[in-house]
Order: structure tokens, then C-alpha cells, then sequence
């Protein structure tokens, strides 16, 4: 009995232990968290040196027809601080200097607006790698005075010649060479794409291993408000907050500039001073300076009255306005990237001519509040997170600190903090992405007029040794149809296989990244359940679930707007009440009941587990035979999948040998009960010695990570996993019949396969042993 008890307790520990034991070495962001914080308090605080490069190649005037890279470079311009520094280059074959890399004044202001009016689409090339040089023409001399960016606007590959090779080899010179010396400069690269067709892989390398943010333009009309954003993250302005079409200035406002988005380009818009006066773009005060363009109004005013001023004209909601003034929100740079799993830390003071505020009869009356949007794109957000800062006594040194929530979910997020004053009132925003380490997506790509989709995996880290990493991918077709994929290493650092879809529906992709760091440091890594739905009419598209649950989200709104509840009454108004009613007063549960409860509910659990086990392993087997059984099935149960699956054949794959599930045949039925007449007659059994059968099999299950549950399930099918020592353990076993060689058959064709057809339980061996087998052939081939 005792033994009994022993195997039902290691079963429920080694159950435990499967969904937690495949803990492996995973990729240390450390590194690159460091370097970002290096950069983050290099360039706080101080102003803003950007350069703009802009692509003129011929390709431009299909994906930029209107020209809209005029418009978005003058408001840009515009838009620039005085005493920050900008210039702007044009590329196609060869690299020019439209304007001149100078301190921001209103003669840099109108040299730039008449240049603005040149940018063309009349280049041959795409000569990205030469235009970030010339940019970057103080690299080996940077100055320290001011915070680095380039902001890269182009809407196609490397393209430096009519020969492939060379423009591969410019490409890995980019990479290897050019930014490299880029980010030890410490200059910060934003991307702009303005095309599907551009080199999203290059030009996210160049932003995320410089802490830059990587952006898309799906369409020409996004070009200005991604312009917009890319400028807020290289030289962030104080803003106040703009709601309802009103907005509030103090006394200490020297200046404002209020950038307005018409939604209707031909509208007029005006603006209302507290005094009741109106301005316009045909108004002819000495105090306001007005800028008309097709789709926006840039209005700044001096010296502004203190009060409330409006706005009448329908406008987006990416308008905003900038503050210039003496009594200031100051927050210290924070990253652009951040990693699943990683933390922020906000960190704000208020200053008053440059000094920070440190009275806390002045601090007293802040009320700061943060909160953080966020969605899985920049149309859809919803509230991540809110936080007041100023609950109890005001920081002696004036400085606020917040750690922002540990964030799970990939997406694009945005902070708002809000400072009012009482009689003033300001506002910092900010927005980031939170990304993995590596990135899947499934592209189209046409080759001999065909259409293909390629499964693309790239490293987002620049901690990775892409050259010592092997990734292979599990895929889950709409028919549960499972098939095992190796990736293979490009030119450009990317890993990819082509997909090739057999059905219409959901496509679940599970990855296992298996590689070492810069330093040989090796890792793991896993892109778990990502899922792409498959039309004939679209292709793929990756289906995302939302940040923020939309139902809890309802939920809380709806709180917000029900009034309050009025007060519960006391319990001695309670009891009073009830004994006018005539009734008695409800007594609390006794604390000794509650926990007696609680402790009967277990025992009986734990009896019911044992009977369970006892009805599972046989009612007549002894308490070795149970033990004996236990360690020779209860694993095998474990992580046996609750469904066979049908093979499917795959007329489009290489023929391989399939690895069919397990048949009936196979499955061990519990003995009949055996008589005495019978126990009579037959021989006593050799008892086999039972110590390393219980051993091996626990260890085997102490390198599954994955729940049986789960990986029964296509929905919830886990990362495959470390299985890495059953094959050998299978070679070890004594032959029973002449099925041995056909196992060892089946073991080679897992070894080698490029896409098989697997039950549950052979999945994560596959995995394993295929990533095993690519690093033994690449030892080989050295």
C-alpha cells in the first residue's frame, strides 16, 4: 500500500514537473538591454541632431505619386526646435545634400522649405549603404553636444548594380560594416518603408540595433503621420493636453504651436483666444505666424494670452500643441523597443528655468497620472494600464519613479502623462513596441510565375550568432495535419521554408530556436502558437489576439459610467434592521469550519486520485506490479495524444516514410484476472528488477515540457520541446521481433526529414533530433 501511495504522488509530481522541466538556456537580452540604457542616458536632455534621407529612385513615383515626401519633409522642418541641428540628403545612384547640415533657425527654416520642392523621383539606384554614410560624414568625429538620429525614407532593396553578387555584397557591407560603426557612434536609425516590396529585414536591422523605431507605410497617405511619429521619438516637444477643440495656456507659455490635422482638407480652420478673438490663415496679427498646407494648419503664437483658447474646425486626432515655457514636464528618454518580459521605468521631475522643483508645498498640489494604450497596431487601442503618481508624500528630490507592468504581449503600446498643476497644466507622450527576439512571418514571393509562400523567421537581437542557429518549424494544418520543417539560413540572415497550404482555414506554427550568442553562450528560443489563416483569394494573414480583452475592457467602461452604489450599511445598522423585519441576524461562518471544509475536500481528492490510479493500473496487480506498470506506462499515458490522427498524403511534399500512430495492435490491453486452477499451473514469474525501469521513464518525462492536454489539442499546441534522448533510448531497448530494423528505418527518415507526417508523441522527438542532425552536418561539412 505504501508503495501504492508513492506512485500515485510521483505521478502527480512528475506531472507537475512536465509542464516546467524543459527549462533550457534562453537568449540573454541583457546585453542589449544595457546598451539601450547607455544610450537612453547619452541623449537625455539633450537636443536634437536629425538627418533626414530621402530616396529618389525611379520606383517612387508608383509608390509615392503624389509626391507626398515634399510636404512631410517641410513639416518636419517646421517643426524643429531652434538650436537643434538638421540637414537632408536625396539618394538614387549617387547621394546629394539637399539642405545643409546646420543649427534650426528661420534661415535654415527657409532654405529648407524652397529645397523641400526638389525632392523628385529620378534615380537609377537604391544606394542605401553610401547615403548613410554621407549623412553620418562626421563619424569619426561626432560631436557629444547633441542626440544622433537619421530618419531613412526608402521604398526598395539595396540596388547599387545590375548584378546580383554586388548588390548582395553591398548588402552584408551595410550590416557588417556600415552599422556597426553607426552604433558605436551612438546615432539612433528610424526606417520608414514606403512599400511592401522594400527591405523591411534590412531596414529593421538598422532601427532596432540602434534603439530606432522601424516603420510601414502601407499606403502614401500614412507617410505624414508616420513622419509625425518618428520625429516625436528624435526630438520630443512639451505638449498640453488638446480635448473637445480646447486647450489651456498659463502664465509661464511663452510660445505655442498647435499642429491641426483638418479631416476635411478644404475646411478653414480658426482659432479662439480667451479674449474672444479669432485667427486664421487670412488674419494679419503681429503675434501669430499661420502655415496653410493641403491637409493641415501649423499655427504658432507669441507671447499668447493665459486662459482657455479653441478651436473650430473637425480635426484628427494626431493634432496636438507645443508649448515653449520656463516651468517645464521633464521625462527621461525611454526606449523605443522592449522586449517580452522586460520592464520600464518612468522617470519624470518638473523644472522651473532649468531647475527641477523640489518644494513639496508646490509639489503638493501636482495630481500626475499614467496611462499606457495598447493594441496590436496604431488604429486600435484600448487601455493597457493606468496609475496615479502622486498618492502619498511628494519625493524629496522632486523626481517621480514608476515601474511601468512587465509586458507580455507583442504590440504597439503608447504612455501618456499628464501633469495638472492646477493653474497649469502639461503632457508627455510616448509610444514603443514590444517585440520577441525573433519574428515569423509568411510572405508571397513569385518565381517562375508561380506563387509560393515562404515562412520567414529573423533575429530581432543582435546578440545572435546567425551562422550557429538552427530553427525548425511545426506546423498544424486546418485537417490536423502535422508536419516537421527545417529553416534554412539566407544570404540576408533571414531562415525560411515555403509553405505549401493543402486546405483553406487556421494554420497553427509553433518555432524552436536552437543557436548560441555573440560570446558562444548557447541558447533556446520558441515562437509559440502563431497562427495565419489560409484563403484562396488572400493567401495568408497572421491572426492576432487583442492586448486588451475587449469584454473586460466593456466591462470596466460600464462600471465607470454606472453611479455609485450607495453605502453599505454598518453591521450593527444591518442587525438592527433585520430584527425590525423580525428576522435574525445572519451569523458568519466559524474560521474552524471553513478550514475543516477545506480539509476534508482534499483528503477526499486525494482518496479519489488513489482509487483513479488503482482502476487505471489494474484492481488485481500487487504493489510492485503497480510500481512496475507505473513506470512503464503512466509516462507513456502522460504524454500520449487523446485523438489519433489520420495520416494524410502529401502528393506536393518529397516521399518520405510516414511515421503512422500507434495502431491497436500496439496498445497494451489489462490482463484478464488469473484463477487459481491457472496460478496452479502455470510457473511462477522472474521478477525483473525494477529500479532502472522506474528511473529511466521519469527522467524521459522530466524533459517533456509539454502537457498531454495541450498537445492533444491543435489549439493549444505547445512549443515543441526537448525530447532529445528517447531515440537513443529506443536503440537501447531488447528486440522483441523483426520490427527492429523497420524502427530503425523510421528514426533515420525522422533524422533527415523535410516534412513528415506525425502523431503527437513523435512530434517533439522529430524536433529535436532534426536540429541535432542539421548541427552534425554542419560540424561535417567544416
Amino acid at each position: 500500500m505504501l508503495k501504492c501511495w508513492q506512485a500515485f504522488i510521483g505521478l502527480a509530481l512528475m506531472l507537475g514537473l512536465a509542464v516546467s522541466a524543459g527549462a533550457q538556456p534562453e537568449l540573454n537580452l541583457a546585453q542589449a538591454s544595457q546598451e539601450i540604457e547607455s544610450k537612453l542616458a547619452d541623449r537625455s536632455g539633450k537636443p536634437a541632431d536629425v538627418r533626414l534621407v530621402i530616396d529618389v529612385s525611379g520606383s517612387m513615383k508608383r509608390n509615392d505619386p503624389a509626391n507626398l515626401r515634399q510636404p512631410a519633409v517641410d513639416l518636419l522642418m517646421q517643426l524643429l526646435p531652434e538650436g537643434s541641428k538638421a540637414g537632408v540628403w536625396t539618394f538614387g545612384k549617387w547621394v546629394n545634400m539637399l539642405v545643409p547640415h546646420q543649427v534650426v533657425d528661420e534661415q535654415w527654416r527657409s532654405l529648407g522649405r524652397a529645397k523641400a520642392s526638389e525632392i523628385n523621383s529620378v534615380g537609377l539606384y537604391t544606394n542605401i549603404g553610401e547615403a548613410l554614410e554621407k549623412a553620418a560624414y562626421d563619424l569619426d568625429a561626432p560631436s557629444d553636444e547633441y542626440a544622433k538620429h537619421i530618419i531613412l525614407l526608402t521604398d526598395g532593396m539595396v540596388d547599387i548594380a545590375k548584378q546580383p553578387d554586388k548588390n548582395t555584397q553591398e548588402w552584408r557591407r551595410i550590416v557588417d560594416e556600415v552599422l556597426p560603426k553607426l552604433k558605436a557612434a551612438g546615432y539612433t536609425i528610424h526606417t520608414v518603408a514606403l512599400s511592401d516590396n522594400a527591405d523591411n529585414n534590412l531596414l529593421k536591422k538598422l532601427s532596432l540595433q540602434t534603439d530606432g523605431i522601424a516603420s510601414v507605410a502601407h499606403t502614401a497617405d500614412d507617410l505624414m503621420k508616420i513622419f509625425l511619429g518618428t520625429f516625436d521619438a528624435a526630438a520630443p516637444a512639451e505638449q498640453v493636453p488638446l480635448a473637445g477643440n480646447q486647450f489651456v495656456i498659463d502664465s509661464s507659455v511663452e510660445e505655442f504651436t498647435a499642429l491641426i490635422f483638418r479631416k476635411n482638407p478644404a475646411d478653414l480652420t480658426e482659432l479662439i483666444g480667451p479674449d474672444q478673438t479669432v485667427y486664421s490663415a487670412a488674419s494679419q496679427a503681429a503675434d501669430a505666424s499661420w502655415h496653410r498646407a493641403d491637409n493641415y494648419d501649423l499655427i504658432t503664437i507669441k507671447q499668447p494670452l493665459e486662459g482657455e483658447w479653441g478651436l473650430s474646425v473637425d480635426m484628427d486626432d494626431d493634432s496636438r500643441v507645443t508649448v515653449v515655457s520656463n516651468l517645464n514636464l521633464r521625462v527621461k528618454a525611454m526606449a523605443n523597443n522592449v522586449y517580452i518580459g522586460h520592464d520600464q521605468l518612468l522617470s519624470l521631475v518638473l523644472q522651473e528655468d532649468g531647475k527641477t522643483i523640489t518644494r513639496p508645498e508646490f509639489l503638493e498640489l501636482m495630481t500626475i497620472t499614467a496611462k499606457i494604450m495598447a493594441g496590436n497596431n496604431e488604429e486600435v487601442l484600448a487601455e493597457f494600464w493606468k496609475n496615479e503618481l502622486t498618492d502619498g508624500e511628494p519625493p524629496f528630490d522632486g523626481r517621480y519613479l514608476e515601474d511601468l507592468p512587465t509586458f507580455e504581449k507583442e504590440g504597439v503600446y503608447e504612455l501618456t502623462v499628464v501633469v495638472d498643476g492646477k493653474s497649469f497644466v502639461r503632457e508627455f507622450k510616448h509610444s514603443f513596441s514590444v517585440r520577441q527576439p525573433f519574428n515569423a512571418e509568411v510572405e508571397k514571393q513569385f518565381s517562375d510565375g508561380e506563387l509560393n509562400f515562404i515562412l520567414k523567421v529573423e533575429s530581432l537581437s543582435s546578440d545572435v550568432r546567425v551562422d550557429k542557429t538552427q530553427i525548425v518549424a511545426s506546423i498544424t494544418s486546418p485537417s490536423k495535419r502535422k508536419m516537421v520543417k527545417p529553416l534554412d539560413l539566407t544570404k540576408m540572415d533571414t531562415w525560411q521554408t515555403e509553405l505549401m497550404p493543402d486546405d483553406e482555414g487556421m494554420y497553427f506554427i509553433d518555432i524552436r530556436i536552437k543557436g548560441s550568442t555573440l560570446d558562444g553562450s548557447p541558447f533556446e528560443s520558441y515562437i509559440t502558437d502563431v497562427k495565419f489563416k489560409f484563403s484562396n483569394e488572400g493567401g495568408f494573414s497572421e491572426e492576432q489576439e487583442p492586448i486588451v480583452d475587449p469584454a473586460k475592457q466593456e466591462e470596466k467602461e460600464t462600471k465607470k459610467a454606472e453611479p455609485e452604489e450607495p453605502a453599505k450599511p454598518t453591521d450593527e445598522e444591518g442587525e438592527a434592521e433585520a430584527q425590525e423585519a423580525g428576522s435574525e441576524p445572519q451569523q458568519p461562518v466559524p474560521a474552524w469550519l471553513l478550514y475543516s471544509a477545506i480539509g476534508i475536500g482534499n483528503l477526499l481528492l486525494f482518496v479519489g486520485g488513489y482509487f483513479i490510479v488503482r482502476k487505471l493500473l489494474g484492481s488485481g496487480s500487487s504493489d510492485e506490479d503497480l510500481l512496475e506498470q507505473f513506470s512503464e506506462e503512466s509516462v507513456e499515458e502522460a504524454t500520449s495524444p487523446k485523438e489519433e490522427l489520420k495520416p494524410v498524403d502529401d502528393e506536393e511534399e518529397p516521399p518520405m516514410e510516414d511515421l503512422d500512430p500507434a495502431t491497436a495492435d500496439d496498445v497494451v490491453e489489462e490482463p484478464e484476472p488469473i484463477t487459481e486452477q491457472e496460478k496452479e499451473q502455470e510457473p511462477e514469474p522472474v521478477e525483473e528488477p525494477q529500479v532502472e525501469q522506474l528511473e529511466e521513464p521519469a527522467m524521459d518525462m522530466l524533459d517533456e515540457p509539454d502537457d498531454a492536454e495541450d498537445i492533444a489539442e491543435p489549439e493549444a499546441y505547445d512549443a515543441v520541446d526537448d525530447g532529445i534522448d528517447d531515440l537513443d533510448e529506443m536503440a537501447l531497448e531488447e528486440p522483441e521481433s523483426q520490427d527492429e530494423d523497420e524502427d530503425d528505418d523510421m528514426v533515420a527518415a525522422m533524422l533527415k526529414a523535410q516534412g513528415l507526417d506525425l502523431a503527437d508523441d513523435e512530434l517533439d522527438d522529430a524536433i529535436s533530433n532534426l536540429i541535432d542532425d542539421l548541427d552534425d552536418d554542419e560540424e561535417e561539412s567544416k
